[in-house]
């Protein structure tokens, strides 16, 4: 009899789903806000995205802005808040796919 086995976040994540979102930052995004990362993902400028979407430059860098406060990336001279966000997304892509 072969038995799975779960990992211990796993457990803890279907007894109490709300603790699955917290540790999700992504899930904190707006529709909008998580299809403008996807194309950050893609490697798009905000003028890629905009011209995508039918959106204005200055309504995208807000979206940006937005997902950048959501995921806790405040400005540091010494990271890349696009590049840490789109891990996060990467990150999150891959946890989903294992699951």
């Amino acid at each position: 009899m072969t038995t799975t086995r779960l990992r211990p976040a796993a457990v803890a994540d279907r007894a109490h789903p709300w603790r699955a979102q917290r540790h999700d930052p992504v899930s904190q995004l707006s529709p909008r806000e998580a299809e403008v990362l996807a194309l950050m993902a893609q490697g798009r400028s905000n003028r890629a995205i905009g011209d995508q979407l039918e959106v204005e430059l200055k309504t995208v860098e807000t979206h940006v802005g937005r997902i950048f406060t959501k995921l806790g990336l405040n400005e540091d001279r010494h990271e890349n808040r696009r590049v840490l966000a789109v891990l996060t997304f990467l990150g999150r892509e891959s946890a989903h796919a294992a699951a």
